[in-house]
């Protein structure tokens, strides 16, 4: 157990000290704003968030804010979780003057999970994980990726909804994200929704995995298994 502690420590550390020399490098590097597969993933997670008003969001995986701009528009309290200290401070000057977006810095392998909030449920009715699970996924640390999907699932209101977009370049690397998805089917959540987004021919082979789940409750929506490009 305490070897299993030290080992997810060194990882998390590992991964914000990468995190923190990518945003070091300049504004935006992974070309949130203007790469042909960043934008249409942004276009396609802001288009499955639409059609309702949300209490309490929570991103996971915020970078420099870029698409907590949109969430914030749609809930009425906000978390933005990222592991790189660099990253965020671009995402509070970018969503400065919006008290309700709380910023946080931590991994959410070990992540409390969101403050509880005064006069109001404490789960979220929309949880957002973008680009962000494939870098957990690590054979030295499998017990806490895989205690993570759990944690997740956790956090989620009945009624709410999560969305997961990764990337993807081929057969195998789509088997593995959809792996994410149906770990999240198996404790219960069901699938809305799901589809591969994104034009590989202009993206470098790459596409996003975006998937809907809900967690049972308030709504029944049937699910939809996108085929996509690729």
């Amino acid at each position: 157990m305490i070897l299993d502690r030290v080992v997810l420590w060194l990882a998390r550390r590992a991964a914000k000290r990468k995190m923190d020399r990518v945003f070091s490098r300049g504004q935006d590097p992974y070309g949130y704003e203007w790469k042909p597969y960043e934008t249409e993933r942004l276009r396609a997670m802001e288009t499955a968030i639409e059609g309702r008003a949300y209490r309490r969001g929570l991103e996971i995986g915020c970078a420099e804010g870029v698409f907590t701009e949109r969430i914030a528009a749609r809930t009425e309290r906000l978390t933005a979780l990222d592991v790189s200290s660099v990253a965020l401070e671009r995402a509070r000057r970018r969503l400065a003057g919006r008290p309700a977006v709380e910023f946080v810095e931590a991994d959410v392998r070990e992540w409390a999970g969101p403050a509880p909030a005064p006069q109001a449920v404490d789960l979220c009715d929309l949880i957002v994980v973008g680009d962000v699970l494939y870098y957990l996924d690590k054979p030295m640390v499998r017990e806490g990726f895989e205690g993570t999907f759990g944690r997740i699932k956790g956090w989620l209101a009945p009624g709410g909804l999560l969305v997961l977009a990764h990337g993807f370049a081929g057969p195998e690397e789509r088997r593995i994200r959809e792996g994410y998805r149906r770990r999240f089917e198996a404790l219960g959540l069901r699938l809305i929704k799901e589809e591969a987004v994104g034009d590989p021919a202009v993206s470098g082979g790459v596409q996003c995995l975006l998937s809907r789940l809900e967690s049972p409750g308030l709504t029944a929506v049937p699910a939809v298994r996108g085929v996509g490009p690729g």
